[in-house]
C-alpha cells in the first residue's frame, strides 16, 4: 500500500508524493506522474542522452528533476567534464528530492551539477549554450504539470531551442505517447526528427517514446547500435 507522504501545488495543479517501502512515487492531480518502481525507460533516456552527446564535455540542460532517475542515469553515463543544469519549477519537487529520493541515488550531487528553482523556458536565450537539452517534465509533449509547460511544445518553444542550441546540438522528449502533430512542428522549425520506441522484452508494442530532435540531420544513428529494450 502506498503511504502520502507530502502534498503541494503548483500553477492549480496538486502533487502528491507517496512513498512504499523505500519507493517514491509522485502523483498530479491523481495521475502518475512518475513511480520509482518502474524507471527503466527515464534510465534509457539518461544513457541515450549520454550516448547522442555531439561534445564530449557537453553542456545539458535537464528540464524536470522528479524523482532524480534522469539525472542519476547521465550522471552514470557521461563523463565528469559534463555540465548539467538541472530545471524543476517546483521548489518542493526539489525539497522532496534533497530529502527523500536524491539520498537513494547520489552520496553526494557531483560538483558539475546545478539544481536551479525555475522553468525550463527561462534558461533558454538568444545564444547557442547547450549541447543538449533533455525534456523529462511532463508524460509527454502536451503540459499537465503545469499550464506553462505548453510553451515547451509549440512553435514558439521549438524555436527558443533550436535557438539555444549548438550547431551540433540536441533536444530530446521523453513520451509515453506519439505525437504526429509535434514532430511536424519540429520539423517545421528545421529540426531532423527521429521517434525511438522503447520496447518490453515479451511485452507486444512500444512502452514508451523518445523524440529526438537535432538542428544536424540524423545520419549518424544509422552507424549507431541503440539499445531501446528494457529487459
Amino acid at each position: 500500500m502506498w503511504n502520502h507522504v507530502d502534498r503541494a501545488t503548483i500553477d492549480g495543479s496538486v502533487l502528491d508524493l507517496y512513498e512504499r517501502d523505500g519507493i517514491h512515487m509522485i502523483r498530479v492531480n491523481g495521475w502518475e506522474l512518475m513511480n520509482g518502481e518502474c524507471h527503466d525507460s527515464e534510465d534509457v533516456l539518461g544513457k541515450l542522452a549520454a550516448t547522442l552527446s555531439p561534445n564530449p564535455q557537453p553542456q545539458i540542460l535537464l528540464g524536470g528533476l522528479g524523482l532524480g532517475y534522469t539525472l542519476a542515469s547521465l550522471i552514470a553515463n557521461l563523463e565528469k567534464e559534463a555540465a548539467i543544469t538541472v530545471a524543476e519549477v517546483s521548489e518542493d519537487v526539489l525539497r522532496w528530492f534533497k530529502r527523500y529520493t536524491g539520498p537513494t541515488l547520489f552520496e553526494a550531487l557531483p560538483a558539475y551539477v546545478r539544481l536551479a528553482h525555475c522553468n525550463v523556458t527561462t534558461l533558454l536565450g538568444a545564444e547557442p549554450t547547450w549541447d543538449l537539452i533533455v525534456l523529462d517534465v511532463d508524460n509527454g509533449p502536451q503540459p499537465l504539470a503545469t499550464r506553462e509547460n505548453a510553451t515547451l511544445y509549440d512553435e514558439i518553444g521549438l524555436k527558443a531551442c533550436w535557438t539555444s542550441l549548438k550547431p551540433s546540438g540536441i533536444l530530446m522528449v521523453w513520451s509515453s505517447f506519439e505525437d504526429p502533430a509535434f514532430e511536424e512542428r519540429a520539423r517545421s522549425v528545421g529540426f531532423s526528427v527521429r521517434v525511438l520506441p522503447i520496447s518490453i522484452a515479451g511485452r507486444p508494442g512500444p512502452f514508451h517514446h523518445i523524440f529526438v530532435l537535432s538542428r544536424d540531420p540524423l545520419d549518424r544513428f544509422r552507424s549507431m547500435s541503440i539499445d531501446m529494450k528494457i529487459k
